[in-house]
């Protein structure tokens, strides 16, 4: 039997926006569109001090995002990484101030875990089938990854200066897309911030940075339980309090093949070329900005827990969630130090 799932929303985390009463000078502003291929949310409350309207406001954010699609976007031919994984050259290639920073952001976070996130794994996704190739229903064979694998290393990519990314290996190409979302949390929570609101909760396909409160309590943002086939929102495995802070999930069952019995995910080991098989089945990361959420959340999934956690315990105002399978149904929860005080009480 071959059963393939994808699910390019890849919405892990279900946003709980309860009711709230409102005073007579605040209500409640609901923003939405489409970026980076799946949605994008935004709850903010209507502030005394905000300097722009709610349709200059929407008309804003979707300028911002289709900005970063144009720099971020490998389904863009002409956007700045497709024309940077186009360039055969190991001369510098000269990219925006904000292509740039995400990509140090990558390369610092590709050292911390020792090369468990990596920007480079591209070619390794639509090997998989998990990318722009289409989808596949059987591994590919050892030689097909063993190929790839000679392309993929993100200590063969280098910062040139300050304007320009170099390539030690002409055929190197980059994908963004375990961390361009968090960054475009990030980039769309800023541009709230300078338009006067301190109270607003943005989520792009899941990652979700929350600022302020949402009127005498956090925000409060659930956590799936992650079951193959399960539709986002119908198990909720915990349910966090955020404030002034980010959270993102990375998970294995929301874009996967199975193939004789066995579950192939999207989550890759950039090591060995293959699938993650260490027992985890999503990572929640808290971390004070949703960047370094997104992409610690797919590293330890990588990682595992008893490499994973230690990182996150030695990160200021970091915590995680991981959950582990045991068994055919069983769910496992482990926490670093401080994730517990984020947790809804009763969860």
């Amino acid at each position: 039997m071959k059963l393939r799932i994808r699910n390019f929303l890849s919405v892990n985390i279900i946003v709980f926006l309860l009711l709230i009463s409102a005073c007579r000078q605040n209500s409640l502003i609901q923003l939405e569109g489409r970026t980076m291929g799946t949605v994008y949310h935004i709850k903010l409350i209507d502030d005394v001090n905000a300097s722009i309207s709610e349709k200059e406001l929407q008309s804003a954010v979707d300028s911002l995002l289709n900005d970063i699609n144009r720099q971020m976007s490998t389904y863009q031919p002409q956007s700045e990484i497709s024309r940077f994984n186009r360039w055969r050259s190991t001369e510098p290639f000269k990219v925006s101030p904000e292509f740039l920073r995400v990509v140090q952001k990558a390369l610092k976070i590709y050292r911390e875990t020792n090369g468990a996130f990596d920007i480079t794994v591209g070619p390794l996704v639509d090997l998989w089938g998990f990318g722009r190739k289409g989808a596949r229903f059987e591994p590919p064979d050892s030689q097909q990854i063993a190929r790839i694998l000679q392309r993929v290393g993100a200590h063969q990519l280098k910062v040139c200066g300050d304007t320009a990314l170099c390539k030690l290996n002409p055929d190197l190409e980059i994908d963004l897309g375990a961390i361009a979302k968090g960054y475009g949390v990030d980039a769309v929570s800023r541009l709230l911030k300078e338009n006067g609101f301190t109270n607003f909760m943005v989520e792009i396909g899941g990652e979700v940075y929350a600022s302020g409160k949402k009127g005498d309590r956090p925000w409060r943002i659930g956590v799936d339980q992650p079951q193959y086939n399960a539709p986002p929102g119908q198990m909720v495995e915990a349910v966090l309090n955020l404030e002034n802070c980010a959270v993102a999930t990375s998970g294995d069952y929301r874009n996967f093949f199975e193939y004789r019995g066995k579950i192939y995910s999207h989550e890759l080991d950039p090591h060995t070329g293959w699938p993650v098989a260490n027992g985890l089945a999503s990572v929640t990361v808290i971390a004070p900005d949703c960047m370094t959420a997104d992409a610690l959340a797919t590293a330890i999934m990588v990682m595992g827990d008893e490499r994973g956690l230690p990182l996150i315990n030695s990160k200021k105002g970091t915590e995680a969630l991981i959950l582990k399978r045991e068994g055919e149904k069983g769910l496992k929860a482990l926490w670093s130090k401080g994730m517990k005080n984020y947790l809804l009480q009763g969860n």
